[in-house]
This record gives C-alpha cells, sequence and structure tokens, in this order.
C-alpha cells in the first residue's frame, strides 16, 4: 500500500475475559496487509497486562469514546479462527447467558492463550547502542542482558514508575525487545532427527568404495552403514525414513560410530516435524459391514431424514448395532470431502470407539479430550482445519471423536455430527460459564454449517424424545439386538427382606454371590455397579452420633481407604480419621455406607483368587487410565470391573455375562424432578452391559424397594410407559419439555448477606415471573468453598414470549449486581440446568 492509500485501521478483537463485547485497537501501518480476522494478536489490556486476543473483524471506524491503543504484535500467519466458530460462539454466549471471552476461553487450547502477566526478552536482532537509548530504555536494555527475561512488574520496579506500558510498547516498536515467544506462541512443534545417504553417496558404485574401505579400517562404522541401509531399503522402491533414535537402538551400534561417518560425510542428519498423535492404518473395509434387516430399515430411515437436514433421533436397544450404523453414515460423508464430530459423554468410551472407526478409517480419526496435554490439543486443532495442517503433522482429520470439548473446534466442511448417548448429564457443562449442553449446542452447530445431525442412544432424554414425537426431530427405532440375541433376564433382589433374615455378607446378597461365583467358574466376566466412589460414605461415632464434615462445605466428607484420609468431593478437603469422637471423646467410631473402593475390597476378600478393577475417578484422573483399565477387562486379565456410572455408558465386552446394581434405591430417590428419568436410564444401560455378544445376560438389581415401577419398566425394557408417566408429572407441575428452567444461584461468604440479598432479587423477579418462580431456597449442599448458595428457579416459556421473559429476567439480575449492599454477592445463570 502507498503512502497516498494508507487508510487508518481498526481490530475489534476478542478477550479471553468475563468482560463484554468486542475492544477496538488501532492497527500499526505495517501490520496492516498482515493481520485477518481470527488470527490472535498481542494486545494491551489494563495498566501492566498483555493478552493474546483475537481478531473478530476489521474496520476503518474508531471507538467513540476513547482513543485506541495500539495492536503490539501479530501471533498467527494464518487464522486459528473461523467465522462460524465466532458465530458459534456469539450464539453461545447469549442462549446461555455468558460473555463471548468466557466462551473463547472455554473453546481455545490453553496454549492458544496468554492469561497471564506478560514477559519480555531482548529481540535477537537487537544491537546495543546506548547512544540512542533513553534513560528508561537503557536501564531495562542492562537489566535483560544480566537477567535475560522481565516481567512488566519487574521492569516498573527498576525504573521507578507505575505506568510502564508506554515504555514497553515503544521498545517493542523500536524492536529492542519481544514478547517471550513462550507467552504469544506456547505450542512447540515435536521436532526429530533423521539420518539419510548425503547427496554424494546416493550413487550405488561410490557408496560400495566407501563401504569397502570401511571394511579395512572401520568395521564398525560398516556395521552401522549396513544397519540404515537394511532399515531404510534405499535402494528399493520402498524407501523408508530413519530416524536417529530407530537407528541408535540396532544392536552393537553407537552414537560415536554414526557420529564418524557423520564427519566422514557419508551419512547426514535433518530435522522433521513430528505428530504427537498416535496414528493407525485402517485394517478393514465397510463393505464387509453386513446389516440385518433390521438394521438396513434403521439405515435407510436415519440416511432419508439426514439428507432433508433433519435432526434425527435413533433410539436403538442396547447391542442393537447403532455404531455399525454410524460408519456407514460416515462413510458416504467422507466421500462427499466433508467432516465428521463424533461426540461421546465420557473419555472412557473413546479409546474403544476409536479402535473401531480406526479399523475402517485409519488416519482420517482423530481424538479430542481433555486428558490429552497442551500439545496434542495443539496439533489436533490445527489438523481439524485444513488450512492450518503444518508441515510434517500428517494430513487433516477428516473425523474427530471427541467429549463435549471437541465441537469447539475449527471445522472447515463439516457434514455430519453424531451425538452418541445423546441423554447422558455429562454433556452439560456445570461450571465455569459457558455453562452449555453440547447435544443441544450441536444442533445449532449443524445449522450454522448446515451439517446434518445424528442423536443416538438406547434411552433418549425425555426432551429428545418429546421433540422427536412432536415432529421436531425424525424418530428411527431399533428394537432388536444384533444377531438376534435376547435382551438380558432381569431379576430383583429384595436386600430388606435379606437383611432381616441375616443373610447378606456385607453388601453382596447370597443370589448375587452365587452368580458371581457361578460366572466366574464359566471363565465369564462380571460389571458391579456403586454410584459412589471412596472407600465409606461416612465415619459416625456410635455414642453421639458425631460425623466429621467438610470445614469449608456443609457436606460429610468421605473415607477412601487407599490414601487412609477423609475427604470432600466438592472442594477436595482432606483430613486423618481422628482417633476419639471430637465431640464425646469416645473411641467407637463406625465406618457407615460404602463405595467403589468399598466394593473391590469386599469383593476381594470373598473372592481372593480373582482380579478385580475398580473403574471411577480417583482411578482414571491419568490420560491413559481409563485405555489401560478397559483394555485389561477386554483382554480378559480382568474378571470383575467395579464402577460409579462410567461403567454404564455404551461399553461394549463380549464375555460379560452377569451385571450386579448393589444399591439402585439412590438413584430413584435423589431429589430431583429428573430422577426416575435418570434412574431409569442407568440402570437400562448398565444392565445393556450383559450378554452382548454369544447368550443371554444376567441382570441382578439389589433393592429394598422392588414395587417402585422404575424397576418394572427397566425389567420390561419399557421406555414408554416411563416417558408417558414423566410426562404426566412434568405437565402438572410445569418442568421440561413443557417449559425451560433457568437457575439463578447467589453465593457469598456471609450468610446473612446471602439471605438478603437471594430475597431482594426474587421480588424484583417476581413481577415478570408470577407462578413461576421457585425460591429463594438452600440447595442440598448450601454451601462450598466457604460460600453460601442459595437458588431461585424461573420456569421459562418457550418460543418468542419465553426470549422476552429471559431478557427480562437478565435486565433484573444487571440491576441487582449495581445495588450497592449486593454488589459482593456473586450471581451464577444456568441456562437449561441438569
Amino acid at each position: 500500500m502507498s503512502a497516498d492509500e494508507y487508510i487508518t485501521l481498526f481490530a475489534e478483537v476478542l478477550l479471553p475475559l468475563p468482560v463484554k463485547g468486542y475492544f477496538t485497537y488501532r492497527i500499526t501501518r505495517e501490520m496492516q496487509n498482515a493481520i485477518e480476522p481470527g488470527m490472535r494478536v498481542v494486545v494491551q489490556f489494563g495498566s501492566k497486562k498483555l493478552y493474546t486476543a483475537l481478531v473478530r473483524r476489521i474496520t476503518n471506524q474508531p471507538p467513540k469514546v476513547i482513543s485506541a491503543k495500539y495492536i503490539l504484535s501479530v501471533v498467527d500467519p494464518v487464522p486459528v479462527v473461523n467465522e462460524k466458530q465466532f458465530l458459534f460462539w456469539e450464539w453461545m454466549a447469549d442462549y446461555y447467558v455468558c460473555t463471548e471471552g468466557e466462551v473463547m476461553n472455554a473453546a481455545l487450547p490453553s496454549a492458544y492463550k496468554l492469561a497471564s502477566e506478560s514477559r519480555v526478552v531482548l529481540d535477537p536482532d537487537y544491537v546495543h547502542d546506548s547512544s540512542v537509548l533513553s534513560d528508561y530504555e537503557f536501564m531495562v536494555i542492562e537489566a535483560l542482558e544480566l537477567q535475560k527475561i522481565l516481567s512488566i512488574t519487574e521492569i516498573s520496579r527498576i525504573v521507578g514508575i507505575a505506568k510502564v506500558i508506554p515504555l514497553v510498547k515503544t521498545m517493542l516498536e523500536k524492536k529492542y525487545i519481544r514478547v517471550e515467544e513462550e507467552i504469544t506462541e506456547r505450542y512447540k512443534p515435536r521436532i526429530e532427527w533423521f539420518v539419510r545417504l548425503s547427496d554424494t553417496h546416493q550413487d550405488h558404485e561410490l557408496l560400495q568404495q566407501e563401504m569397502d574401505k570401511l571394511n579395512a579400517k572401520a568395521y564398525k562404522q560398516l556395521q552401522l552403514l549396513m544397519a540404515y541401509i537394511s532399515l531404510s531399503n534405499c535402494f528399493t522402491d520402498k524407501t523408508k525414513e530413519v530416524s536417529r533414535v530407530d537407528l541408535l537402538k540396532t544392536p552393537s551400534v553407537s552414537a560415536s560410530q554414526l557420529d564418524g561417518l557423520l564427519k566422514k560425510g557419508i551419512l547426514e542428519l535433518y530435522q522433521r516435524n513430528i505428530s504427537r498423535l498416535e496414528q493407525k492404518d485402517s485394517s478393514d473395509i465397510i463393505e464387509n459391514i453386513h446389516f440385518t434387516e433390521a438394521q438396513q430399515k434403521a439405515y435407510d430411515d436415519v440416511n432419508s431424514g439426514l439428507q432433508l437436514k433433519q435432526t434425527v433421533l435413533l433410539k436403538g436397544v442396547t447391542s442393537s448395532g447403532k455404531t455399525e450404523i454410524y460408519i456407514r453414515l460416515i462413510d458416504e460423508v467422507l466421500k462427499k470431502g466433508q467432516q465428521v464430530l463424533y461426540l461421546l459423554p465420557e473419555i472412557a468410551l473413546t479409546s474403544q470407539i476409536v479402535r473401531r472407526l480406526q479399523k475402517f478409517f485409519g488416519v482420517d480419526v482423530g481424538v479430542y479430550h481433555s486428558k490429552y496435554n497442551e500439545h496434542e490439543r495443539i496439533e489436533i486443532w490445527s489438523k481439524a482445519n485444513q488450512s492450518m495442517v503444518k508441515e510434517g503433522t500428517g494430513t487433516p482429520f477428516r473425523i474427530i471423536l471427541g467429549a463435549r470439548s471437541a465441537m469447539f473446534l475449527p471445522f472447515n466442511e463439516l457434514g455430519l455430527i453424531i451425538v452418541d448417548e445423546e441423554h447422558d448429564s455429562s454433556y452439560k457443562q456445570t461450571d465455569p460459564a459457558p455453562r452449555y449442553n453440547a447435544r443441544d449446542a450441536a444442533i445449532m452447530l449443524g445449522r450454522l454449517h448446515n451439517a446434518s445431525v445424528l442423536l443416538g442412544t438406547a434411552t433418549p432424554s425425555v426432551e429428545s424424545h418429546y421433540n422427536a414425537e412432536a415432529g421436531k426431530y425424525k424418530l428411527v427405532e431399533l428394537n432388536e439386538r444384533f444377531g438376534g440375541i435376547e435382551m438380558p433376564e432381569i431379576r430383583l433382589v429384595n436386600i430388606k427382606e435379606e437383611t432381616r433374615f441375616k443373610r447378606m455378607k456385607t453388601h453382596f446378597s447370597p443370589q448375587l454371590l452365587g452368580a458371581i461365583e457361578g460366572a466366574i467358574s464359566r471363565s465369564e466376566q462380571v460389571i458391579l455397579f456403586q454410584n459412589r466412589r471412596g472407600f465409606s460414605l461416612r465415619i459416625e461415632c456410635d455414642n453421639c452420633n458425631f460425623i466429621p464434615g467438610c470445614v469449608q462445605c456443609d457436606v460429610t466428607l468421605t473415607y477412601h481407604k487407599h490414601i487412609n484420609v477423609l475427604k470432600c468431593h466438592y472442594c477436595g478437603y482432606t483430613r486423618l480419621i481422628p482417633p476419639t469422637c471430637p465431640e464425646c471423646g469416645s473411641p467407637s467410631i463406625k465406618l457407615k455406607g460404602f463405595g467403589t473402593e468399598k466394593v473391590e475390597e469386599e469383593l476381594a476378600a470373598l473372592f481372593p483368587d480373582i482380579t478385580i478393577a475398580r473403574m471411577d475417578l480417583d482411578t482414571t484422573h491419568t490420560k491413559n487410565a481409563y485405555h489401560k483399565i478397559m483394555q485389561e477387562f477386554e483382554t480378559r486379565k480382568t474378571d470383575v470391573l467395579v464402577g460409579t456410572q462410567m461403567v454404564t455408558k455404551g461399553l461394549d465386552f463380549d464375555n460379560v455375562s452377569l451385571v450386579g446394581v448393589l444399591n439402585a434405591d439412590g438413584l430413584i430417590s435423589y431429589p430431583d424432578f429428573r430422577s426416575l428419568e435418570r434412574s431409569f436410564q442407568m440402570l437400562a444401560q448398565v444392565s445393556g452391559r450383559a450378554g452382548r455378544k454369544t447368550k443371554q445376560g444376567l441382570v441382578l438389581i439389589q433393592t429394598y424397594n422392588p414395587a417402585h415401577p422404575v424397576h418394572r419398566w427397566v425389567i420390561q425394557n419399557d421406555y414408554q410407559s416411563m416417558f408417558s408417566q414423566v410426562l404426566l408429572d412434568r405437565h402438572k407441575f410445569t418442568y421440561p419439555p413443557y417449559v425451560r428452567l433457568i437457575l439463578v444461584s447467589l453465593r457469598h461468604k456471609e450468610q446473612a448477606v446471602l439471605d438478603s440479598g437471594a430475597t431482594k432479587l426474587a421480588g424484583m423477579l417476581k413481577s415478570g415471573f408470577t407462578g413461576r418462580i421457585l425460591g429463594p431456597e438452600y440447595p442440598n449442599v448450601s454451601r462450598v468453598k466457604n460460600m453460601y448458595i442459595k437458588n431461585i428457579i424461573l420456569k421459562v416459556s418457550k418460543g418468542l414470549k419465553g426470549q422476552d421473559m429471559k431478557k427480562e429476567a437478565v435486565h433484573q439480575i444487571d440491576l441487582f449486581k449495581q445495588l450497592q449492599d449486593y454488589k459482593s454477592v456473586r450471581v451464577v445463570i444456568d441456562v437449561d440446568p441438569m
């Protein structure tokens, strides 16, 4: 651009902070041709902080109120976020009542964000010339030559002025200093050294002459050269690259021998970017999938709905072959050159599904979830967008499989979104904002990309099934198991009676113990479900009934035997078991209740010769823990798998003949309007793990209340009766799917301030929600991390009226936040709470 053509441009940027809207910064003349929407830039925000912000749009309109600061530097050569992502984030911020910055913070991998105080280093090209430096500049340069790196605060202290950012900005513009690379670009590609023949030794005859010399004078080096030729197949049609690491793994080969060949110019080293991700080639073809008649009909019905861009709900019983239908649909989308997003509720499910998808699609499959480190997540992020794929890191992913965060990836050709186990509450993000439901957000994402959306499950959520019956979704049913396998036999065990007649052994009925013994004797496997982790739910004094509680939360502490402490599952507080009761001094302290850890120990005592594994939050906190537990169970190294709700979710083990539910009553009696629905779903799902391949399985459900209708519905696999009863109850009391809920949660460290504030806000809201407001009330756990909590529930109509009600609620909450007496009260809004 010539000087005559120069136009001052501004960028509206988004910061990863809980502040509303976009911020306008001025673009320097040098940056105008290097900056595009979706790129990251470094900007000053506040007096001492530099942040990486995302450019939303470029305009020639200056801000109306204040003069714009300059953008300090551009981080990316190409955009890392596209227009559809911005539109998706803006929709999410609007619907779930949060800021675009909070959505950005949740969406971007941590390595793409600068959220700590910035640091600077000397520019590598700077040549020291004190004659052109100001006094302040000289002090900073001198300090950097000694310390190499300085924070903004340290620079302020060195020069003795508070507002130091203008000085830093000037030094950046003069190219004296630069923002530390590890902050502006924390992602570092994985580099590996490779070995190859030098250009002068590509000739076979010349190489033979060198080998003859080595044979006479340096036989060890000849051995290494022969090892390289063997590994590389360098004189064949199947040449392979050989890494330095692999070459040195060869027996009788050493680094000194390699150095000798490098010095002689026979071999040379070169670097290449290497993917951090484990990828496998496909080993099967789609044509080998043979549908049953029922599967073929379901596939045809699903496909016809997807072609019309309808949201399709595939309701298929457990082990009906839904995954095979997904695979065939994925293949059709890939043939069109489009991408597929396959969402799962739990990381635990990904390893099994990944293996099945890689079997057919090989390196096209990428996995994205929170257990990956930041470098791996950046690589997957880049490979979800073809324009961002870096040299040496392989081909773009056409199939992305992951938990809810995978929906934030930068897709550019998205054709199909599959939401597997769509009923699962794990799709809902609770804290921090955005508090989104990935199932519902996936439907909006599909609209933005003009992509098809398929929801799949054996036990649909009431809301999804209601939408299907109302014609909003297309319902497709698959009501028979693959290969004609029977549904499992489900029996109830009345543990009230078993306890009364003293037939229980710890928490196992004789029926369950007998079934476990029988399965083990037949070399079959067992899954035991107890929806509580830990060893004991609490300890209690037999004399005065004192129960140790958390000092920061209103909740009892759970005993974890493997670390021998009492632990709070809300804030992580721990303490040792007291030797005597802190209240009365009695030594008679007993363990009450039981969790998965106790089930594991008691089972080991009853069956000392079997191998037991446990799957819960305590055993699966590392990246590969899920995979290891499931692989050992799948390869039959483990006889019994004990777990929480993780074991209920779509796992496929062909040797499981018995599923035991230790106590079903905690699910059914939970004080929540969704308890009937969720208890049915969980019991039906865990029951579906039995007898999946070769024979009918057995499910034993231990309960104190065998007459409860949920048990009847599960035994008869009667989803429709459960659905009808739940709809009657929710219509009577005005709950979803007939309305939408907004949970307004108020939190404060002082109970009196919270009570007063909650009453005030409820009064402000009542005018717009007559008969549609519940509370304020304390929740079951009324204090967490020393913050007291009170909840207000708003029942919002659907449609345009509901949008107006929601806007009015947000307006009243904003007014409440401005009241002087309640500015310290934290207000959290959760739309569609679970």
